[in-house]
């Protein structure tokens, strides 16, 4: 049986037009209220405020929240490796279900609002008394700054007042299509990964709730959120919303929206010259990197397509390898090359090979309990090679390879070249002076 209660058409209403997409029978839904359920809820409460309380609690949305989250919930537990991240990207925040309670809470205005007796009651007197608007005290004036016709009585003239009721319909209509379409974009669909990727929901306000899922198990509650894809795949982008003063979630999902391409793995190595004559060393980079399709070296702060470089001793270098792929995608790798000379493995500038016993061999001090890889060589002033050890128990003791010993005064050139644990190369190299 149809209720006469005044707010029975009022709730109606808001249930008929509250989505879009929902065509409800109120007869049965109200019929349904009449069963064996609602004659249970009589017991405790009453029939009429157990009927009206339920359908308050449908206009406000949190009947459809419930049905709404595992439909949300069932985007992120199927999304792997699920990290949540809210607001600031790399900031670890609250679970799903922590985030998920706080996007679909409801405020205490706005249920009582909808559950109060007496916000009932002045419902229905607004509804059934005719009002009039004094201009003096509550008429705004329009945005556009026309001025408010009016009569004589201080009255709203008919023709602006329609006029402007037209307007704001319109964009309360505008609102609901936005709210039924969330027409969110991104910055870029396709990117190469690390690449920041803007989102942003276009027409709305930001004084809303927001809960943005970006396919790759991190998700924000920014209106506007910025995010870094780091894998490269598909991704599916889902943004659920829900308005102030409103229970409804709207949750819209763009799949395959956005792209993500795989970058190159830049890596480069570097050998030097087994020997060095005179203060600049040549040095040969080698360019690791997998499937690239392109490269340019940065040495020093100057650009380069050699990978032949000479650098001066002594000194630091920064080396950069820009490679790209087939994609566009670029990645670069970043390494310093290192010359010596004796300062750097405490290297005596002469010895004297005359079985004193006072610097009769030569070996860089640094050597001697040196863990890393590491070889010598010595050459005349020529470049001939005339020795060569890897073992601090054999040092030069000024022998040429024609068995005589060094001449006094007679300069060489050293080179040691050391390869670290982590492959890392280094070299140094110095003038020995033989003195007897």
């Amino acid at each position: 049986m149809s209720s006469e209660h005044p707010f029975d058409d009022h709730l109606k209403q808001a249930f008929e037009g509250f989505e879009p997409d929902v065509h409800a029978n109120w007869a049965e839904f109200e019929s349904s209220l009449e069963g064996p359920s609602a004659v249970a809820a009589t017991s405790t409460m009453g029939r009429g405020v157990s009927r009206w309380a339920m359908a308050a609690a449908v206009v406000a949305g949190g009947a459809l929240m419930w049905v709404a989250k595992p439909a949300v919930e069932d985007l992120f537990q199927n999304t792997p490796d699920v990290e949540a991240s809210l607001g600031t990207e790399g900031e670890v925040g609250q679970s799903f279900d922590e985030a998920w309670e706080e996007f679909t809470s409801v405020t205490q205005e706005f249920a009582e609002d909808l559950l109060d007796a007496e916000g009932e009651r002045a419902l229905n007197e607004v509804e059934l008394t005719p009002v009039e608007v004094d201009l003096s005290s509550s008429v705004e004036q329009p945005k556009d700054d026309r001025p408010m016709a009016k009569s004589k009585s201080g009255k709203i003239n008919p023709a602006v007042a329609s006029e402007q009721l037209e307007e704001g319909l319109s964009e309360g209509m505008n609102r609901e299509r936005l709210l039924a379409e969330l027409p969110f974009d991104a910055s870029v669909r396709e990117a190469c990964e690390g690449v920041e990727v803007a989102f942003e929901l276009s027409g709305l306000d930001r004084n809303m709730s927001f809960l943005w899922n970006f396919g790759d198990g991190h998700f924000s509650s920014d209106p506007a959120p910025r995010h870094v894809f780091n894998r490269p795949g598909t991704y599916d982008i889902t943004l659920s919303i829900r308005p102030q003063g409103d229970g409804m979630i709207r949750t819209r999902t763009i799949q395959n929206m956005i792209t993500v391409l795989p970058k190159p793995d830049a890596e480069f190595a570097w050998a030097f010259p087994s020997a060095v004559s005179g203060n600049k060393v040549r040095v040969r980079l080698q360019n690791e990197t997998p499937d690239a399709s392109a490269s340019q070296w940065v040495v020093d702060g100057q650009s380069t397509q050699d990978n032949l470089i000479q650098l001066e001793v002594p000194g630091v270098y920064p080396v950069n390898l820009v490679a790209s792929n087939k994609y566009g995608c670029l990645d670069d790798a970043k390494h310093s090359i290192q010359v010596g000379d004796r300062n750097g493995l405490l290297a005596q500038a002469r010895f004297s090979p005359n079985d004193d016993g006072h610097y009769d061999t030569f070996l860089p001090h640094s050597l001697r309990d040196m863990e890393d890889a590491w070889e010598m060589v010595v050459v005349s002033r020529d470049g001939e090679e005339v020795y060569r050890t890897s073992d601090a128990k054999e040092p030069w003791d000024g022998t040429l390879p024609n068995g005589d010993v060094a001449g006094d005064r007679s300069t060489f050139q050293w080179t040691v070249r050391i390869v670290a644990k982590d492959g890392l190369v280094r070299l140094f190299t110095d003038r020995i002076r033989v003195e007897r």
